[in-house]
C-alpha cells in the first residue's frame, strides 16, 4: 500500500522509543533504513530462548576473519610484508570490519586503502582466488558467485580454463591484462572473492587437521589464541546448561567460570565465595533441567563456514565435558548429544538463509531465528540475545529482543555498544556468575 511522506512522518511520531539508522551496501536503494528498537529489558521473568552470534561470541573465529580481510588488502596492493604496510589499525578499522556483512566490511577497506591498491596486483589476486575456488572450493554458491564476477569483469571465457587448470601460473598469465579492475563496486566484488578464498583455504586446512600449522603461520609462536578455532570462555558450560543437561551437577563448573571471569576482567568476582557461585549454578541447572531453553545460533557467515566452525567447536566442548567432574552417566549422555550441532540448536541461521544485503545490523537473521525456534512476538520478552559487535546488538534489538547483552572481546572493545542493555567485559562467565543469566529473583 502506497503512502505519502506525511503519513510516514505521522506514523513514526506516534511511536515511542529509539530508532536505529542502518546503512545498506552501496548498490542498494535506499541508502539507509530505520528500525524501531525493542524497549530495553534488563531482566526477564523466564527464559524461553537464547540467541547467540557465532564469530566472537560463541567462537574465537573472528580473528581469522580479520586476518583474511587484512590479507585481502595485502594481496590487492602487493604489500605483503609488514615493513611495506603495517596492516589494519585495531581502534580505527575493527569497528568497521566486524559484525556487518562481508560486502560492508570490504566496501570500507577498499575505500580507506584505495591509495595502496594496484591494478596488476588486484588482477593476479583475483585470478588466483577464482582458480582456487573453482578447482578446490567446497561451497557451490561461492563458485557461482566467482563465475558471475568473472563475467562482470569481462572474463567469462576464463571459467573453463581456470576450472580445469593443470598449470595455474600459465592460466593466470594467459588472462593477465584482460581484466577490468576499475570502479569501486567492481573492486569490492573482486575483494569479496579474494577474501573468501583466503578464509576458505584456512577452513579447509583446519578441516584437514592442520590446526597447529595454521596457527603458527598466522600468529607465529604466540599462544594468545590457543587453538585457532575454540569456544569463547563459558560457552562450554552455557550450551549444556541451557539445554537442561547439567541439572544440579552444574556446580562442578563453578571454579572454571570464576577463573575465566577474573582472567577476563582483571579483578575478583563480585561473588567471591565459591559456595555462593555453586548455589547459583545449582539453581540454574535445576531450572533448565525442568524447563530447557531453546537455543539459536545467528551468524553473518555463510552456512559452509558455520558448519566447519561449529563442528570444530563442539569437538572441543565434548573433550571439555569428558575431562570434567560430571558423573560418568551424565558425561556420556552429554557427549552423545553434542555429536551433531543440528540436534542442539533449535535455530541455526546463517547468511545463506538470507541475502548479503540483509545481514546484520538488519534484523532479518534474528527474526528468522525467532520464527524457526517458534518464538512468538508475545514471548520476545523471554528471549536473551548475546552479541559481541555494534551491528549485532542493533540487529537483536531491531528484531524485538529487549534483553540484548554485549560480550565484547579484544577486537570489538572499541565498538559503540549503546544498543546493548548489558555490556559484559567478562563475557558469558560474567553473565552466569554475576548476573544469574538476567533472571528476576
Amino acid at each position: 500500500m502506497l503512502k505519502n511522506a506525511k503519513y510516514i512522518v505521522e506514523k513514526v511520531n506516534s511511536m515511542r522509543g529509539t530508532f536505529a539508522v542502518v546503512k545498506n551496501p552501496g548498490y542498494v536503494f535506499p541508502a539507509e533504513e530505520y528500525y524501531l528498537l525493542a524497549s530495553p529489558l534488563k531482566k526477564v521473568k523466564d527464559i524461553n530462548a537464547v540467541l547467540m552470534d557465532m564469530d566472537g561470541t560463541t567462537t574465537t573465529t573472528e580473528v581469522l576473519c580479520i586476518h583474511s580481510l587484512e590479507q585481502m588488502v595485502r594481496r590487492m596492493s602487493g604489500k605483503i610484508k609488514r615493513e611495506d604496510w603495517i596492516g589494519l589499525n585495531p581502534s580505527a578499522d575493527f569497528p568497521h570490519i566486524i559484525g556487518n556483512s562481508t560486502t560492508r566490511h570490504i566496501e570500507y577497506l577498499i575505500n580507506k586503502y584505495e591509495s595502496l591498491l594496484d591494478d596488476k596486483q588486484i588482477e593476479i589476486a583475483f585470478l588466483e582466488a577464482a582458480l582456487w575456488t573453482l578447482k578446490y572450493g567446497n561451497d557451490p554458491n561461492r563458485k557461482l558467485e566467482v563465475i558471475q564476477n568473472l563475467r562482470k569483469t569481462g572474463l567469462e571465457r576464463a571459467v573453463e580454463d581456470l576450472t580445469s587448470a593443470k598449470e595455474p601460473d600459465e592460466v593466470i598469465r594467459k588472462f593477465a591484462g584482460k581484466l577490468n579492475t576499475s570502479g569501486f563496486m567492481n573492486r569490492v566484488n573482486i575483494g569479496i572473492d579474494i577474501y573468501y578464498e583466503i578464509y576458505h583455504r584456512i577452513l579447509s586446512r583446519l578441516n584437514n587437521g592442520e590446526g597447529v600449522k595454521v596457527k603458527k603461520e598466522i600468529f607465529g609462536d604466540s599462544g594468545e589464541y590457543g587453538q585457532v578455532i575454540s569456544p569463547m570462555p563459558g560457552i562450554h558450560v552455557l550450551i549444556p546448561l541451557l539445554k537442561g543437561w547439567l541439572g544440579e551437577e552444574a556446580v562442578v563448573f563453578a571454579e572454571y567460570l570464576k577463573k575465566e571471569l577474573e582472567l577476563k576482567i582483571g579483578r575478583k568476582s563480585k561473588k567471591k565465595d565459591i559456595s555462593e557461585i555453586e548455589n547459583s549454578l545449582r539453581i540454574l541447572g535445576e531450572k533448565f533441567e525442568n524447563k530447557p531453553s531453546k537455543l539459536g545460533l545467528v551468524t553473518s557467515s555463510i552456512r559452509y563456514e558455520a558448519d566447519i566452525v561449529i563442528h570444530e567447536v563442539f569437538g572441543i566442548i565434548r573433550d571439555f565435558i569428558e575431562q570434567s567432574l560430571l558423573s560418568d552417566t551424565r558425561k556420556k549422555a552429554i557427549v552423545q548429544k553434542l555429536q551433531d550441532p543440528n540436534n542442539v540448536y533449535d535455530a541455526f541461521i546463517t547468511a545463506s538463509n538470507s541475502s548479503e544485503i540483509r545481514l546484520k545490523p538488519h534484523r532479518d537473521l534474528y527474526s528468522i531465528a525467532l520464527h524457526q525456534a517458534n518464538i512468538l512476538p508475545e514471548d520476545f520478552g523471554k528471549v536473551i540475545g548475546f552479541e559481541d559487535s555494534q551491528s549485532g546488538t542493533i540487529a537483536i534489538r531491531a528484531a524485538g529482543i529487549g534483553c540484548c547483552v554485549a560480550v565484547p572481546f579484544a577486537e570489538t572493545s572499541e565498538h559503540d555498544l549503546e544498543a546493548a542493555v548489558h555490556i559484559l567485559p567478562g563475557g558469558i562467565p560474567q553473565a552466569l556468575i554475576e548476573y544469574n543469566l538476567f533472571l528476576k529473583d
